[in-house]
């Protein structure tokens, strides 16, 4: 625990120092535009999910509800309660928008996986779409997956998210896995 306690707070006067002695004309402690965007993404979400476990099966679904907050002004932090074949699922992410990489950057933990997914992708103002692509690890085989992630933004109250999974291995081939319809709660 000295250790742990040690190298965190090494960390923070490093940082500290970082900030202070910044000669830099860039600020990046300072929110963008992209992230004024995703303040807009706060509040309570109620969703309606359709999961397909194989493409040929109906897809099986389920209500969730998604509570987004900010994190200071620079990251979304999103929490998703909902069920999975009558199992409790509870998801979050955190993402950002990456001033030097010019893309959305995030992360995504839940509680049917022990493995992170990364992402990182672009929004395209027209058709109001951001489009992330994930890296992980497939929790039922233990081997690298891709997932591609559309959320489509019909109104500032209404939003479609739609998860891929890689198919082929080739980044052509998409299945599609799952579509959550968002409501925003009044």
């Amino acid at each position: 625990m000295r250790r742990v306690f040690s190298c965190a707070t090494l960390t923070m006067v490093l940082f500290a120092s970082a900030i202070l002695s910044s000669a830099s004309a860039d600020d990046y402690t300072k929110p963008t535009k992209q992230h004024n965007a995703m303040a807009e993404d706060v509040g309570v979400w109620d969703a309606d999910v359709k999961i397909w476990v194989s493409p040929d099966a109906e897809p099986l679904s389920s209500k969730a509800v998604e509570k987004n907050e900010m994190l200071g002004n620079l990251w979304l932090i999103s929490k998703f309660e909902g069920d999975f074949g009558g199992e409790k699922f509870t998801g979050a992410s955190a993402v950002s928008y990456d001033p030097i990489k010019k893309k959305y950057v995030g992360s995504w933990v839940d509680t049917m996986s022990p493995f992170m997914m990364t992402m990182e992708g672009e929004y395209d103002d027209d058709p109001k779409t951001l489009t992330m692509m994930g890296e992980g690890t497939d929790h039922m085989t233990g081997k690298p997956c891709k997932m591609k992630m559309v959320t489509k933004y019909a109104s500032n109250d209404e939003k479609t998210f739609t998860m891929y999974s890689e198919g082929k291995g080739d980044g052509k081939d998409w299945q599609k896995t799952m579509v959550i319809e968002y409501t925003r709660r009044k």
